[in-house]
């Protein structure tokens, strides 16, 4: 967590816990985007990043696709590579960036093991202990 927040500049306590995550063959998570639109209005504020670890290789599939930033840019699993991207908007951080929809593609082969970090705009930490 301490080279993820050195690597993109954010405090620590501004990221969510890791979520661990496994797909085994014919799992997927279709196109979706990271922004939960009521985090806006929270302590918290919205995710801005998201910070994004392969934690193992896959046989075949797996890929995590951007459909809506260039066609067809597929990010096949690596065991340590990470990916990282914005979920808002340079220009204003509460508002969602539309172009970085994602998704995670069939594994066909083997088993996908990743973590995603979600980094907030402000302390998620204090905010998810107090109950906010």
């Amino acid at each position: 967590m301490e080279r993820i927040g050195k690597v993109t500049n954010t405090n620590l306590n501004n990221t969510e816990h890791l979520q661990i995550l496994k797909y085994v063959p014919g799992e997927f998570y279709r196109k979706h985007h990271d922004y939960v639109q009521g985090h806006q209005d929270r302590n918290c504020g919205p995710r801005v990043l998201t910070f994004f670890l392969y934690l193992s290789d896959v046989e075949e599939g797996g890929a995590t696709g951007f459909p809506d930033l260039k066609p067809g840019l597929k990010v096949l699993p690596k065991k340590g590579k990470a990916l990282l991207w914005p979920s808002v908007l340079d220009s204003d951080p509460h508002s969602i960036d539309k172009r970085t929809m994602h998704e995670a593609e069939d594994v066909v082969k083997g088993i996908k093991y990743a973590a995603n970090s979600w980094i907030h705009l402000k302390d998620f930490r204090k905010s998810h202990e107090l109950g906010c």
